[in-house]
């Protein structure tokens, strides 16, 4: 299990109906800027409701986003840890959260870990689905048997947020039995959330579950189907099986081709497997120039795409 990343502050922060603005929407001038790209004018925006209100914590914590990003202006994580510390003073818990992260950044000019962690147990208790997230693995790094238990319930708050990392991380646990009952049928329920909202790691290990038939039914078909989810994001153990699943017509109609392909992206990585080296090695020439030529048009892709 990681930490969230700033994909997930962002969403955090911006997300549905903008959580930042979100007594007004749809009017406020500085958020609509930003939601549109025009950051420039966001951060002229946000600072005149500043000028106006000096305790506008929502405006505090959108520049701030804006100078750690560097969205119309040069990235700078010290004025931007200086807006979160305003925004955290005047009760942003948005911004409370994006403190705690810069507080365990370098280059935040004030690496504090220890603040940092009293900050994100303060937006954890608050409700904030990312802090909750993260501060539920702090706790499970303690091994101490009561964090796991805090643990778990940070982490289904945060899953009900739809927190997809936070839903993954209760399936481990629930395979583990780590702070709650160990549980295939659980462990599977969570792990199918984390899937749905783009888990790679969960659309693997609920792929897995789904082709054993381990607490869900069997289902050859959707597993084969979140495999390639996984493999077309460039997953090497997703490629793997689903060349397995191409090599013997498991849950998909059997393609060699597509099972040599696959191989050769997973091979790219670092995964071998023997028995799909040996079905490589038994294609003509043509056929191992087709499945190279698709191995590479992936793996270029995987290479383009990936975070």
């Amino acid at each position: 299990m990681r930490r969230a990343g700033r994909a997930v502050l962002l969403a955090a922060l911006f997300g549905a109906g903008t959580a930042l603005a979100a007594d007004k929407p749809f009017e406020d001038l500085a958020y609509g800027a930003y939601q549109t790209g025009h950051y420039r004018r966001a951060q002229s925006e946000a600072l005149k409701r500043i000028e106006a209100d000096n305790n506008d914590a929502a405006a505090m914590t959108l520049l701030g986003e804006i100078y750690r990003q560097g969205l119309g202006v040069a990235p700078d994580q010290k004025v931007a840890t200086e807006w979160y510390e305003q925004a955290d003073a005047r009760g942003d818990i948005n911004a409370t959260f994006a403190l705690a992260t810069e507080l365990l950044d370098e280059a935040s000019g004030k690496r504090d870990p220890v603040r940092a962690g009293k900050l994100l147990e303060k937006a954890a208790a608050a409700g904030h689905p990312s802090a909750n997230y993260n501060f539920a693995l702090a706790l499970l790094a303690t091994g101490s048997g009561t964090d796991e238990q805090r643990a778990v319930a940070c982490l289904e708050l945060a899953a009900k947020a739809q927190v997809p990392d936070a839903a993954y991380a209760l399936g481990i646990l629930a395979q583990q039995g780590r702070g709650l009952p160990r549980s295939e049928e659980t462990a599977a329920r969570w792990m199918k959330q984390a899937a749905e909202g783009g888990n790679v790691s969960a659309q693997v290990e609920y792929a897995i579950m789904l082709f054993n038939g381990t607490g869900a039914p069997k289902d050859e078909k959707a597993a084969a189907h979140l495999f390639r989810q996984a493999a077309e994001q460039g997953n090497a153990i997703a490629q793997n099986r689903l060349a397995k699943l191409y090599q013997f017509g498991l849950g998909i109609p059997p393609d060699t081709i597509e099972a040599a392909a696959w191989h050769l992206a997973a091979r790219s990585q670092g995964l071998q497997d023997a028995g799909l080296d040996a079905l490589f090695d038994k294609l003509n020439p043509e056929q191992k120039t087709r499945a190279a030529s698709m191995a590479a048009t992936r793996i270029s892709s995987f290479a383009l795409t990936a975070p």
